[in-house]
Protein backbone atom coordinates (compact mmCIF):
# COMPACT_ATOMS: atom_id res chain seq x y z
CA UNK A 1 0.00 0.00 0.00
CA UNK A 2 2.77 1.95 0.17
CA UNK A 3 2.54 2.89 3.62
CA UNK A 4 5.44 4.97 4.86
CA UNK A 5 7.43 3.48 7.61
CA UNK A 6 9.74 5.23 10.56
CA UNK A 7 13.32 6.05 9.74
CA UNK A 8 15.85 3.53 11.17
CA UNK A 9 19.16 4.95 11.91
CA UNK A 10 21.72 5.80 14.97
CA UNK A 11 20.32 9.25 15.22
CA UNK A 12 16.56 8.42 15.78
CA UNK A 13 17.17 4.56 18.13
CA UNK A 14 17.03 6.65 21.05
CA UNK A 15 13.38 8.05 20.23
CA UNK A 16 12.40 5.06 18.82
CA UNK A 17 12.73 3.55 21.90
CA UNK A 18 10.32 5.76 23.01
CA UNK A 19 7.54 5.11 20.91
CA UNK A 20 5.07 2.55 22.29
CA UNK A 21 5.09 -1.23 20.84
CA UNK A 22 1.44 -0.29 18.81
CA UNK A 23 3.65 2.01 16.89
CA UNK A 24 6.39 -0.54 15.31
CA UNK A 25 3.61 -2.66 14.15
CA UNK A 26 3.26 -2.82 10.18
CA UNK A 27 0.65 -1.67 8.40
CA UNK A 28 -0.77 -4.42 6.89
CA UNK A 29 -1.65 -5.53 10.71
CA UNK A 30 -2.63 -2.07 11.68
CA UNK A 31 -5.38 -2.79 9.42
CA UNK A 32 -6.54 -5.93 10.96
CA UNK A 33 -6.87 -4.48 13.52
CA UNK A 34 -8.70 -1.21 13.02
CA UNK A 35 -11.12 -3.62 11.26
CA UNK A 36 -11.52 -5.56 13.97
CA UNK A 37 -11.94 -2.48 15.66
CA UNK A 38 -14.91 -1.10 13.09
CA UNK A 39 -16.72 -4.30 13.00
CA UNK A 40 -17.48 -3.58 17.34
CA UNK A 41 -17.46 0.30 16.57
CA UNK A 42 -18.99 1.89 14.28
CA UNK A 43 -17.21 5.54 14.58
CA UNK A 44 -13.71 3.47 14.88
CA UNK A 45 -12.39 4.47 11.45
CA UNK A 46 -12.91 8.17 12.85
CA UNK A 47 -11.50 7.85 15.94
CA UNK A 48 -8.45 5.90 14.76
CA UNK A 49 -7.27 8.09 12.29
CA UNK A 50 -7.77 11.13 14.37
CA UNK A 51 -4.60 9.47 16.16
CA UNK A 52 -1.51 10.38 14.28
CA UNK A 53 -0.85 11.17 10.81
CA UNK A 54 0.26 7.66 10.11
CA UNK A 55 -2.71 6.34 11.21
CA UNK A 56 -4.80 8.61 9.63
CA UNK A 57 -3.71 7.23 5.93
CA UNK A 58 -3.82 3.79 7.11
CA UNK A 59 -7.51 3.95 7.64
CA UNK A 60 -8.07 6.34 4.84
CA UNK A 61 -6.57 4.13 2.49
CA UNK A 62 -7.53 0.91 3.58
CA UNK A 63 -11.18 -0.12 2.61
CA UNK A 64 -11.40 -3.05 4.84
CA UNK A 65 -11.11 -0.41 7.74
CA UNK A 66 -14.67 0.96 5.93
CA UNK A 67 -16.76 -2.53 5.65
CA UNK A 68 -19.00 -2.00 8.11
CA UNK A 69 -21.54 0.88 8.20
CA UNK A 70 -23.72 1.54 11.13
CA UNK A 71 -26.61 4.10 11.14
CA UNK A 72 -29.56 5.29 13.74
CA UNK A 73 -32.32 7.67 13.44
CA UNK A 74 -30.99 9.92 16.87
CA UNK A 75 -28.93 12.00 14.68
CA UNK A 76 -30.08 14.45 12.28
CA UNK A 77 -30.80 12.27 8.76
CA UNK A 78 -28.36 15.13 6.82
CA UNK A 79 -25.49 13.66 9.26
CA UNK A 80 -26.19 9.91 8.73
CA UNK A 81 -26.55 10.46 5.15
CA UNK A 82 -23.18 12.06 5.47
CA UNK A 83 -21.74 9.36 7.10
CA UNK A 84 -23.19 6.70 4.62
CA UNK A 85 -21.75 8.64 1.67
CA UNK A 86 -17.72 8.11 3.40
CA UNK A 87 -18.15 4.64 4.28
CA UNK A 88 -19.35 3.74 0.45
CA UNK A 89 -16.44 5.79 -1.04
CA UNK A 90 -13.70 4.86 1.58
CA UNK A 91 -14.42 1.14 1.59
CA UNK A 92 -14.80 0.96 -2.22
CA UNK A 93 -14.84 -1.48 -4.13
CA UNK A 94 -14.67 -4.33 -1.43
CA UNK A 95 -18.52 -5.01 -0.23
CA UNK A 96 -19.36 -3.59 2.95
CA UNK A 97 -22.46 -4.64 5.86
CA UNK A 98 -25.04 -1.96 6.58
CA UNK A 99 -26.57 -2.25 9.85
CA UNK A 100 -29.29 0.29 10.60
CA UNK A 101 -30.63 0.64 14.18
CA UNK A 102 -34.23 2.82 14.07
CA UNK A 103 -36.85 4.06 16.41
CA UNK A 104 -39.31 5.11 14.09
CA UNK A 105 -39.40 2.57 10.89
CA UNK A 106 -40.24 5.58 8.90
CA UNK A 107 -36.55 6.30 8.87
CA UNK A 108 -35.73 3.08 6.90
CA UNK A 109 -35.86 4.24 3.93
CA UNK A 110 -34.06 7.88 3.96
CA UNK A 111 -31.23 6.23 6.18
CA UNK A 112 -30.69 3.15 3.26
CA UNK A 113 -31.13 5.61 0.17
CA UNK A 114 -27.53 6.75 -0.22
CA UNK A 115 -26.34 2.66 -0.32
CA UNK A 116 -28.98 2.16 -3.15
CA UNK A 117 -27.02 3.11 -6.14
CA UNK A 118 -24.17 0.89 -4.79
CA UNK A 119 -26.41 -2.11 -3.57
CA UNK A 120 -24.60 -4.47 -5.72
CA UNK A 121 -21.83 -4.30 -2.90
CA UNK A 122 -23.84 -5.18 -0.09
CA UNK A 123 -22.82 -8.15 2.00
CA UNK A 124 -25.43 -7.87 4.45
CA UNK A 125 -28.39 -5.89 5.93
CA UNK A 126 -29.33 -5.63 9.56
CA UNK A 127 -32.36 -3.51 11.19
CA UNK A 128 -32.24 -3.65 14.55
CA UNK A 129 -35.25 -1.61 16.51
CA UNK A 130 -38.69 -0.62 15.21
CA UNK A 131 -37.84 -3.02 12.55
CA UNK A 132 -36.08 -6.68 13.09
CA UNK A 133 -34.33 -7.92 9.73
CA UNK A 134 -31.06 -9.42 8.91
CA UNK A 135 -30.12 -10.60 5.37
CA UNK A 136 -27.54 -11.88 3.50
CA UNK A 137 -27.63 -9.95 0.47
CA UNK A 138 -24.60 -10.55 -1.91
CA UNK A 139 -25.90 -13.67 -3.28
CA UNK A 140 -28.80 -12.40 -4.65
CA UNK A 141 -27.82 -9.28 -5.47
CA UNK A 142 -24.84 -10.51 -7.70
CA UNK A 143 -27.10 -11.71 -10.19
CA UNK A 144 -28.64 -8.48 -10.62
CA UNK A 145 -27.07 -5.13 -12.72
CA UNK A 146 -30.39 -2.75 -10.79
CA UNK A 147 -32.54 -3.09 -7.94
CA UNK A 148 -35.44 -1.65 -10.18
CA UNK A 149 -38.66 -2.44 -8.12
CA UNK A 150 -40.01 0.23 -5.05
CA UNK A 151 -43.17 -0.77 -3.28
CA UNK A 152 -44.28 1.24 -0.61
CA UNK A 153 -46.99 0.75 1.76
CA UNK A 154 -48.66 3.39 4.15
CA UNK A 155 -51.02 2.74 6.75
CA UNK A 156 -52.18 4.77 9.77
CA UNK A 157 -51.42 2.79 11.91
CA UNK A 158 -48.19 0.43 12.42
CA UNK A 159 -48.64 -3.25 12.37
CA UNK A 160 -47.08 -5.72 14.25
CA UNK A 161 -46.41 -7.89 11.43
CA UNK A 162 -44.71 -4.92 9.67
CA UNK A 163 -41.48 -5.03 12.27
CA UNK A 164 -40.39 -8.69 10.62
CA UNK A 165 -41.37 -7.97 7.19
CA UNK A 166 -38.67 -8.36 4.73
CA UNK A 167 -37.46 -5.55 3.03
CA UNK A 168 -36.19 -7.68 -0.18
CA UNK A 169 -38.35 -10.38 -1.66
CA UNK A 170 -37.97 -11.70 -4.87
CA UNK A 171 -40.43 -9.42 -7.58
CA UNK A 172 -42.17 -12.66 -8.83
CA UNK A 173 -41.64 -16.51 -9.78
CA UNK A 174 -41.56 -16.00 -12.87
CA UNK A 175 -38.25 -13.47 -12.63
CA UNK A 176 -36.27 -15.33 -9.45
CA UNK A 177 -33.29 -13.25 -10.48
CA UNK A 178 -35.40 -9.88 -9.67
CA UNK A 179 -36.15 -8.73 -6.59
CA UNK A 180 -38.05 -5.34 -5.53
CA UNK A 181 -37.23 -3.51 -2.46
CA UNK A 182 -40.43 -3.17 0.39
CA UNK A 183 -41.08 -0.80 2.97
CA UNK A 184 -44.03 -0.08 5.36
CA UNK A 185 -44.40 3.43 6.23
CA UNK A 186 -47.00 5.36 8.38
CA UNK A 187 -46.14 8.12 5.79
CA UNK A 188 -44.20 9.11 2.91
CA UNK A 189 -40.36 10.34 3.64
CA UNK A 190 -39.59 14.22 2.68
CA UNK A 191 -38.39 14.58 -1.07
CA UNK A 192 -35.19 16.56 0.80
CA UNK A 193 -34.73 13.29 2.81
CA UNK A 194 -34.23 11.27 -0.09
CA UNK A 195 -31.17 10.95 -2.33
CA UNK A 196 -32.00 10.65 -6.07
CA UNK A 197 -32.84 6.92 -6.06
CA UNK A 198 -32.82 4.60 -9.38
CA UNK A 199 -35.72 2.40 -9.27
CA UNK A 200 -37.58 2.48 -12.70
CA UNK A 201 -40.86 0.83 -11.04
CA UNK A 202 -42.27 2.47 -8.01
CA UNK A 203 -45.96 1.28 -6.40
CA UNK A 204 -47.31 3.08 -3.23
CA UNK A 205 -50.53 1.59 -2.27
CA UNK A 206 -52.63 3.12 0.93
CA UNK A 207 -53.43 0.39 3.24
CA UNK A 208 -56.27 0.30 6.12
CA UNK A 209 -56.31 1.51 8.69
CA UNK A 210 -55.53 4.59 6.24
CA UNK A 211 -53.57 7.46 6.81
CA UNK A 212 -55.28 10.78 8.20
CA UNK A 213 -54.89 12.86 4.75
CA UNK A 214 -53.45 12.26 1.10
CA UNK A 215 -50.37 14.05 0.56
CA UNK A 216 -49.63 14.41 -3.12
CA UNK A 217 -47.18 17.21 -2.26
CA UNK A 218 -45.23 13.83 -0.49
CA UNK A 219 -46.04 11.61 -3.49
CA UNK A 220 -44.81 14.18 -5.60
CA UNK A 221 -41.98 14.96 -3.60
CA UNK A 222 -41.04 10.90 -4.43
CA UNK A 223 -41.64 10.98 -8.06
CA UNK A 224 -39.06 13.65 -8.10
CA UNK A 225 -36.65 11.64 -5.95
CA UNK A 226 -36.69 9.03 -8.56
CA UNK A 227 -36.03 10.58 -12.09
CA UNK A 228 -35.51 7.16 -13.97
CA UNK A 229 -38.47 6.19 -13.23
CA UNK A 230 -40.84 3.96 -16.14
CA UNK A 231 -43.95 2.78 -14.18
CA UNK A 232 -45.53 4.69 -11.68
CA UNK A 233 -49.20 2.86 -9.88
CA UNK A 234 -50.46 4.46 -7.05
CA UNK A 235 -53.36 3.16 -5.27
CA UNK A 236 -55.82 4.68 -2.25
CA UNK A 237 -56.37 8.03 -0.61
CA UNK A 238 -60.11 8.47 -1.43
CA UNK A 239 -60.54 11.89 0.46
CA UNK A 240 -62.60 14.76 -0.40
CA UNK A 241 -59.75 17.23 0.54
CA UNK A 242 -57.61 17.88 -2.37
CA UNK A 243 -54.89 20.60 -3.30
CA UNK A 244 -55.22 22.65 -5.94
CA UNK A 245 -52.11 21.83 -8.62
CA UNK A 246 -51.31 25.45 -8.84
CA UNK A 247 -49.30 25.15 -5.35
CA UNK A 248 -47.36 22.48 -5.99
CA UNK A 249 -44.23 21.59 -8.44
CA UNK A 250 -44.42 19.84 -11.50
CA UNK A 251 -42.25 16.89 -12.00
CA UNK A 252 -40.51 15.40 -15.17
CA UNK A 253 -40.26 12.18 -15.65
CA UNK A 254 -38.92 11.68 -19.21
CA UNK A 255 -38.80 7.59 -19.01
CA UNK A 256 -42.36 6.99 -17.47
CA UNK A 257 -44.09 5.03 -19.86
CA UNK A 258 -47.07 3.65 -18.03
CA UNK A 259 -48.86 5.03 -14.92
CA UNK A 260 -51.94 3.23 -12.61
CA UNK A 261 -53.81 5.49 -10.68
CA UNK A 262 -56.19 3.40 -8.51
CA UNK A 263 -59.00 4.23 -5.81
CA UNK A 264 -57.88 7.71 -5.23
CA UNK A 265 -59.44 11.21 -5.35
CA UNK A 266 -55.37 12.47 -6.24
CA UNK A 267 -55.71 11.76 -9.50
CA UNK A 268 -56.33 15.29 -11.04
CA UNK A 269 -53.49 16.99 -9.03
CA UNK A 270 -51.67 14.17 -10.02
CA UNK A 271 -52.28 14.05 -14.05
CA UNK A 272 -51.75 18.06 -13.83
CA UNK A 273 -48.15 17.83 -12.30
CA UNK A 274 -46.50 15.24 -13.76
CA UNK A 275 -44.60 16.07 -16.93
CA UNK A 276 -44.07 12.15 -19.05
CA UNK A 277 -43.84 13.13 -22.55
CA UNK A 278 -42.83 9.31 -23.09
CA UNK A 279 -46.22 7.76 -21.27
CA UNK A 280 -47.81 5.49 -23.58
CA UNK A 281 -50.11 3.39 -21.19
CA UNK A 282 -52.72 4.64 -18.79
CA UNK A 283 -54.83 2.75 -16.30
CA UNK A 284 -57.37 4.82 -14.53
CA UNK A 285 -59.48 2.60 -12.17
CA UNK A 286 -61.95 3.29 -9.83
CA UNK A 287 -61.73 6.83 -9.94
CA UNK A 288 -65.56 7.89 -9.87
CA UNK A 289 -67.26 9.08 -6.72
CA UNK A 290 -70.42 10.40 -5.57
CA UNK A 291 -68.83 13.17 -3.24
CA UNK A 292 -68.09 16.67 -4.23
CA UNK A 293 -64.20 17.11 -4.94
CA UNK A 294 -63.43 20.83 -4.84
CA UNK A 295 -60.31 21.95 -5.86
CA UNK A 296 -59.06 25.36 -4.69
CA UNK A 297 -58.44 27.08 -8.02
CA UNK A 298 -60.37 27.27 -11.42
CA UNK A 299 -58.90 25.94 -14.49
CA UNK A 300 -59.62 26.82 -17.71
CA UNK A 301 -62.45 23.81 -18.56
CA UNK A 302 -63.47 23.56 -15.42
CA UNK A 303 -66.90 25.52 -16.72
CA UNK A 304 -69.79 23.47 -16.98
CA UNK A 305 -70.63 20.99 -19.69
CA UNK A 306 -72.33 22.28 -22.08
CA UNK A 307 -73.43 19.04 -23.12
CA UNK A 308 -75.70 18.74 -19.99
CA UNK A 309 -75.36 15.02 -19.95
CA UNK A 310 -76.27 13.14 -17.09
CA UNK A 311 -73.42 11.47 -14.89
CA UNK A 312 -73.72 10.12 -11.22
CA UNK A 313 -70.56 11.27 -10.24
CA UNK A 314 -70.13 15.11 -12.06
CA UNK A 315 -67.41 15.98 -9.55
CA UNK A 316 -65.32 12.98 -10.31
CA UNK A 317 -65.84 13.19 -13.28
CA UNK A 318 -64.72 16.75 -14.03
CA UNK A 319 -61.73 15.91 -12.01
CA UNK A 320 -60.73 12.99 -14.00
CA UNK A 321 -61.33 15.10 -17.22
CA UNK A 322 -59.00 18.10 -16.21
CA UNK A 323 -56.16 15.82 -14.62
CA UNK A 324 -55.97 14.24 -18.20
CA UNK A 325 -56.81 17.94 -20.46
CA UNK A 326 -53.78 19.18 -18.19
CA UNK A 327 -51.49 16.55 -19.09
CA UNK A 328 -52.27 15.89 -22.48
CA UNK A 329 -51.81 20.17 -22.77
CA UNK A 330 -48.50 20.26 -21.05
CA UNK A 331 -46.49 17.29 -22.59
CA UNK A 332 -48.81 15.40 -25.45
CA UNK A 333 -48.04 12.16 -24.62
CA UNK A 334 -48.45 9.37 -26.91
CA UNK A 335 -51.00 7.19 -24.82
CA UNK A 336 -51.22 3.84 -27.00
CA UNK A 337 -53.56 2.09 -24.36
CA UNK A 338 -56.18 3.66 -22.13
CA UNK A 339 -58.22 1.68 -20.07
CA UNK A 340 -60.89 3.71 -17.13
CA UNK A 341 -62.16 1.27 -15.28
CA UNK A 342 -65.21 2.82 -12.83
CA UNK A 343 -63.39 6.15 -14.54
CA UNK A 344 -65.89 8.42 -15.84
CA UNK A 345 -65.21 12.23 -17.48
CA UNK A 346 -67.84 14.82 -18.88
CA UNK A 347 -68.61 14.93 -22.64
CA UNK A 348 -66.37 18.02 -22.93
CA UNK A 349 -63.75 16.22 -21.58
CA UNK A 350 -64.01 12.93 -23.89
CA UNK A 351 -64.27 15.41 -27.42
CA UNK A 352 -60.53 16.84 -25.80
CA UNK A 353 -59.15 13.82 -25.43
CA UNK A 354 -60.36 11.99 -29.08
CA UNK A 355 -58.75 15.12 -30.37
CA UNK A 356 -55.61 15.25 -28.58
CA UNK A 357 -54.92 11.31 -28.56
CA UNK A 358 -53.70 10.86 -32.13
CA UNK A 359 -51.84 7.76 -31.25
CA UNK A 360 -54.43 5.65 -29.30
CA UNK A 361 -54.82 2.09 -30.37
CA UNK A 362 -56.79 0.63 -27.31
CA UNK A 363 -59.34 2.11 -25.37
CA UNK A 364 -61.63 0.16 -22.65
CA UNK A 365 -64.02 1.76 -20.56
CA UNK A 366 -65.99 0.13 -17.61
CA UNK A 367 -69.53 1.78 -16.39
CA UNK A 368 -69.22 5.07 -17.96
CA UNK A 369 -72.46 7.71 -18.31
CA UNK A 370 -71.29 8.64 -21.87
CA UNK A 371 -73.99 9.28 -23.77
CA UNK A 372 -74.53 9.15 -27.58
CA UNK A 373 -72.76 12.04 -28.36
CA UNK A 374 -69.85 10.57 -26.53
CA UNK A 375 -69.74 7.38 -28.71
CA UNK A 376 -70.69 9.39 -32.00
CA UNK A 377 -67.32 11.05 -31.81
CA UNK A 378 -65.66 8.06 -33.18
CA UNK A 379 -67.71 8.27 -36.56
CA UNK A 380 -66.05 9.50 -39.62
CA UNK A 381 -66.56 13.83 -39.50
CA UNK A 382 -66.28 16.00 -42.94
CA UNK A 383 -66.36 13.10 -45.15
CA UNK A 384 -62.65 13.20 -44.93
CA UNK A 385 -60.81 12.12 -41.03
CA UNK A 386 -61.87 10.68 -37.89
CA UNK A 387 -60.88 10.84 -34.67
CA UNK A 388 -58.51 8.23 -32.76
CA UNK A 389 -57.22 8.22 -36.20
CA UNK A 390 -54.92 4.55 -34.98
CA UNK A 391 -57.75 3.18 -32.81
CA UNK A 392 -57.80 -0.81 -33.33
CA UNK A 393 -59.15 -2.21 -30.27
CA UNK A 394 -62.28 -0.75 -28.26
CA UNK A 395 -64.41 -2.22 -25.51
CA UNK A 396 -67.15 -0.85 -23.95
CA UNK A 397 -68.39 -2.59 -20.56
CA UNK A 398 -71.43 -1.78 -18.12
CA UNK A 399 -72.45 1.46 -20.19
CA UNK A 400 -75.83 1.96 -19.37
CA UNK A 401 -76.78 5.40 -20.86
CA UNK A 402 -75.63 4.89 -25.20
CA UNK A 403 -78.42 3.67 -27.00
CA UNK A 404 -77.42 0.51 -29.47
CA UNK A 405 -78.28 2.31 -32.47
CA UNK A 406 -75.76 4.97 -31.89
CA UNK A 407 -73.16 2.34 -31.41
CA UNK A 408 -74.18 0.14 -34.77
CA UNK A 409 -74.36 3.75 -36.57
CA UNK A 410 -71.00 4.79 -35.22
CA UNK A 411 -69.07 1.51 -36.10
CA UNK A 412 -70.75 0.69 -39.24
CA UNK A 413 -69.85 4.32 -40.20
CA UNK A 414 -65.89 3.41 -38.86
CA UNK A 415 -64.98 0.61 -40.34
CA UNK A 416 -66.29 1.09 -43.96
CA UNK A 417 -64.19 4.68 -43.57
CA UNK A 418 -61.22 3.58 -42.47
CA UNK A 419 -60.97 -0.33 -44.27
CA UNK A 420 -61.57 2.23 -47.27
CA UNK A 421 -59.16 4.82 -46.80
CA UNK A 422 -56.63 3.66 -43.87
CA UNK A 423 -56.63 -0.02 -43.64
CA UNK A 424 -53.86 -0.82 -41.31
CA UNK A 425 -55.68 1.00 -38.95
CA UNK A 426 -58.94 0.21 -38.79
CA UNK A 427 -60.53 -1.48 -35.67
CA UNK A 428 -59.58 -5.02 -35.51
CA UNK A 429 -61.89 -5.41 -32.46
CA UNK A 430 -65.00 -4.17 -30.88
CA UNK A 431 -66.23 -5.53 -27.43
CA UNK A 432 -69.59 -4.50 -26.42
CA UNK A 433 -70.91 -6.12 -22.98
CA UNK A 434 -73.51 -6.09 -20.18
CA UNK A 435 -74.53 -2.29 -22.05
CA UNK A 436 -78.28 -2.48 -21.31
CA UNK A 437 -79.57 -0.79 -24.64
CA UNK A 438 -77.24 -2.84 -26.73
CA UNK A 439 -79.90 -5.72 -27.40
CA UNK A 440 -79.45 -8.56 -29.29
CA UNK A 441 -80.90 -7.13 -32.17
CA UNK A 442 -78.40 -4.47 -32.27
CA UNK A 443 -75.57 -7.43 -31.50
CA UNK A 444 -76.40 -8.91 -34.80
CA UNK A 445 -76.22 -6.16 -36.95
CA UNK A 446 -72.72 -5.36 -35.37
CA UNK A 447 -72.01 -8.96 -36.63
CA UNK A 448 -73.73 -8.73 -40.15
CA UNK A 449 -71.74 -5.20 -40.46
CA UNK A 450 -68.18 -5.54 -38.91
CA UNK A 451 -68.22 -9.39 -38.89
CA UNK A 452 -65.74 -11.17 -36.29
CA UNK A 453 -64.58 -8.20 -35.12
CA UNK A 454 -67.51 -7.81 -32.96
CA UNK A 455 -67.17 -9.29 -29.58
CA UNK A 456 -69.64 -9.88 -26.92
CA UNK A 457 -68.88 -11.61 -23.59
Amino acid sequence: MGFSTFPVDASSSHLRSLISPVGNLPAELLIEIFAFCAAEDCLAPLTLGAICHFWKNVVDESPRVWQVAVLDDKRSMAASQSQARLWIGRSAPLQFDVKLNVKDADNVLPLLAPFLPVFHRWRQLTITGARQESVCLSDAFSRLDTLNDLSISVSGNEHPDDAYRSTFEAYSPLWPNRIAMSIWLTQLPRAELLTPLQFTSLSITDQPPHSTRPDAAAILGLLKSCPQLESFTLSGWMDTEVYGSHVLPVVSLPRLHTMNLRRTTLARVLLSNINAPALSKLYLAYLNVSHRISPECFEQGDSEDEAQDYSQSPWSDQATGMGLRNLIARCNPPIKSLEMDYSDMRTKDFIYVFEHLTALEDFLITASDMSNTVIRLLKPYDEAAVRLPHLRNFELYNCHRISGDAIVETFTHRVKYTDRFTPKDTLEEVVISDCEQCGLQHQDMLIKEIGSRFRSY
